[in-house]
């Protein structure tokens, strides 16, 4: 995780439970990358020619996010991760969210176990 996390109240029951879903599909998706439903694309060029984003999306992910090379989900606002923390950090974040109702606070440094969780995305 990079960024620091905007300061937000404590969360809903909705919001648990939206995170709930996300960390089963998220780790659904890490299983077997054809649960992860269609995916969309679309490029955005800014006026500095070396200044674009491409942002992917995918049908059952949803608030599941790819900008460029980091990851983000909407039940983690101001969080990004890169490829390798999605596993290691991102379902555990989203974990904690749904059972203890705790959003993430401090970057953390978690070791990955398989080096290309997402190889099928690139």
């Amino acid at each position: 995780m990079s960024k620091r996390p905007p300061k937000l109240p404590p969360p809903t029951r909705q919001e648990r439970e939206a995170a709930a879903i996300a960390a089963e599909a998220l780790a659904a998706a890490l299983a077997d990358p054809a649960t992860m439903g269609e995916r969309s694309v679309a490029f955005l060029d800014f006026s500095n020619p070396r200044r674009g984003e491409r942002h992917i999306t995918w049908a059952s992910l949803p608030g599941f996010l790819q900008v460029n090379d980091r990851y983000s989900h909407a039940c983690l606002p101001g969080w990004e991760y890169t490829r390798a923390e999605i596993e290691a950090e991102m379902i555990p974040d989203l974990r904690a969210l749904a059972e203890h109702g705790v959003r993430p606070a401090v970057a953390t440094a978690g070791k990955l176990a398989t080096p290309d969780l997402f190889g099928v995305l690139a």
